[in-house]
């Protein structure tokens, strides 16, 4: 049941809200708030690749507050971080900007360095086809995870802390009294509060309307599980092939998870299990040819995110207690790329937010008043762009950064 007052709200019991609820909790009086259970729609199904160097080189103190909770973080319940290399191949004639980015990277204190094709393969024996590539940047702050059990684990400890977590129960509406909040409406009645956390991904605008209008739109992604050819090395490292904009991983038990291909959500709401057999004939002809383990592998099963994630027009989250919106009101949406790596940090932020507490990393860059239109009909960008694309978006970000 939910309780009559507390200090803080947060709405979502996905990565976001149940981080975000952890590191309230210790010393404010919180409830989480889930429409239906923990982790499950799309942080529940994603890939659980911690790669936040690689994913958010423009912002290497949100990424490193974000890379280092995991290795603290493991062992706790039955939370497990894997710590491996991960390996973005680089193009032949891209090496020079792969160059500059691991010198400013490592200038910001992260293991990354450009590696030529022919120490990669030394590295990483019988592993890629290189004919075409350049060689890779290969980072040593990586690693994976079960995206489910590491959101359950971060809802526990925060329960451990003092939160009340309650699921089955939907918020319907924000409660704003002379322009401030006051809590929120749900389905098993009124909470009063001074702080609402609204992190329900692609929901998070239908809920904040009228009072706050977000440019967050659903996107789906999709994985697939594999069965190697031949056994894998314990070494075997995390990867990406912006080419052809697919990620891969190894499981512990010899599997590996492919994923990529993301696609704009046109029916919100609308449920989906399965992958589309365009997806699984790609994959049957593309990462083979870049990784050797592939050859003759099998087909396990598909995922994607069942509803959609969210995503906004330059794919950054929005973290922020916006200005034109009720006072209180704390937004953490638009995860798209990774809300599992960058969950530490976003956490860090929405508490900064609550606080008044310095985040040890700006937040200018993820403010909704970097974005002039507010509306849902902007083009949909996907963050596994091809090469040159993801040069311009480096080259962008870094001045954006600036």
């Amino acid at each position: 049941m939910c309780a009559e007052r507390r200090d803080v709200v947060v709405v979502g019991g996905g990565v976001v809200g149940c981080a975000a609820t952890r590191w309230l909790a210790a010393d404010h009086d919180v409830s989480l708030l889930e429409a239906d259970r923990l982790a499950g729609d799309a942080s529940g199904k994603a890939s659980g690749m911690v790669t936040n160097g690689a994913s958010f080189r423009a912002h290497p103190g949100f990424a490193r507050t974000a890379a280092d909770f995991f290795p603290e973080f493991d062992g706790t319940g039955s939370f497990e971080f894997t710590e491996r290399e991960s390996v973005g191949l680089v193009p032949e004639g891209d090496d020079g900007w792969a160059r500059e980015e691991a010198r400013r990277m490592a200038e910001a204190g992260f293991d990354v360095e450009f590696v030529d094709a022919s120490t990669l393969e030394d590295r990483y024996p019988d592993t890629f086809v290189l004919e075409g590539y350049a060689g890779a940047l290969v980072y040593g702050d990586s690693g994976w995870l079960d995206p489910y059990t590491y959101t359950v684990t971060l809802a526990d400890d925060a329960a451990d802390r003092g939160a009340d977590v309650g699921t089955g129960v939907r918020v319907t509406d924000l409660l704003v009294e002379d322009g401030a909040i006051a809590g929120v409406e749900s389905t098993e009645g009124v909470v009063r509060a001074d702080r609402v956390v609204v992190a329900a991904g692609w929901r998070s605008r239908e809920l904040c309307l009228p009072h706050l209008e977000l440019p967050v739109r659903p996107f789906r992604w999709q994985a697939a599980t594999l069965e190697p050819g031949r056994g894998l090395p314990d070494w075997y490292p995390m990867g990406w092939d912006p080419t052809v904009g697919r990620y891969w991983r190894p499981e512990h038990n010899g599997s590996i998870h492919v994923g990529g291909g993301e696609v704009p959500v046109n029916d919100p709401g609308s449920r989906r299990s399965g992958v589309p057999e365009e997806f699984r004939l790609r994959l049957a002809t593309e990462l083979p040819d870049r990784l050797r383990h592939l050859e003759g592998a099998a087909f396990v099963r598909g995922d994607t995110c069942p509803t959609g994630d969210a995503t906004t027009p330059d794919t950054y989250p929005i973290l922020d207690e916006p200005a034109e919106g009720p006072e209180g009101l704390v937004v953490a949406t638009g995860l798209h790329i990774g809300g599992v790596m960058s969950s530490p940090a976003v956490a860090e932020a929405v508490r900064s937010l609550v606080t008044g507490e310095s985040p040890g990393f700006p937040l200018d860059p993820f403010r909704l008043d970097r974005f002039d239109e507010r509306g849902t009909e902007f083009p949909f960008v996907s963050h596994m762009a091809e090469t040159e694309i993801t040069e311009a978006r480096i080259e962008a970000d870094h001045a954006r950064a600036d």
